[in-house]
């Protein structure tokens, strides 16, 4: 199977309630120029979008891939541009609540409860292992950025991670989307359920 065809040259951000953004992405399996290409675009979108993390799905592409660049890339910050392919989480220690807000649904923000330690496993372009450790109890933010932006690979969206209560009171918005979705591409797209 070529994953070619679903390699966009210029991709566009999706927002919810786009179907994309509830599927469980599958492995990439091919390595070459194409999805390095894809992957500059990614970290190139995640920055003109202003966002610290981008997941391939965000962008219409169901492939385990997201990208990430924790320090915002601000001028008095050292960019730490990372791809991540076919990653493989483990996750533990403490919880810890984070404010998290997503490209994708944009202007709405919630406090999110993650385990405080992510181990990853991934591969970059060139389809070479990696694996790592971080813990956002020392301070590294980006065990939070991954958490998240790996959710986005299995079909899950930081709001199915906070109470009913703050839900409620995002619905407004999200009934907003829901009538933008639908008006754009004449379905409902895949609606928050709870």
């Amino acid at each position: 199977m070529s994953e070619s065809p679903s390699l966009p040259s210029n991709p566009e951000l999706v927002y919810y309630p786009a179907p994309v953004l509830r599927e469980q992405c599958r492995e990439v399996t091919q390595f070459d120029d194409e999805l390095r290409v894809f992957c500059d675009k990614m970290l190139e979108g995640m920055e003109r979008w202003k966002g610290v993390g981008l997941a391939a799905p965000q962008v219409g592409v169901a492939l385990r891939i997201f990208v990430t660049n924790h320090t915002g890339g601000g001028e008095d910050t050292t960019p730490d541009r990372r791809v991540w392919i076919n990653p493989k989480i483990t996750l533990s220690g403490p919880s810890n609540d984070y404010e998290e807000g997503c490209l994708s649904i944009p202007g709405i923000y919630a406090k999110v409860e993650r385990p405080s330690v992510a181990e990853v496993t991934w591969q970059d372009v060139t389809g070479l292992e990696h694996s790592a450790r971080f813990d956002s109890m020392a301070g590294e933010f980006l065990a939070v950025v991954i958490q998240h932006e790996y959710d986005h690979l299995d079909g899950i969206l930081f709001l199915d991670h906070v109470s009913p209560t703050h839900l409620a009171l995002q619905r407004r918005k999200l009934k907003d989307m829901e009538k933008a979705y639908r008006k754009e591409f004449g379905s409902a797209g895949t609606v928050l359920r709870r």
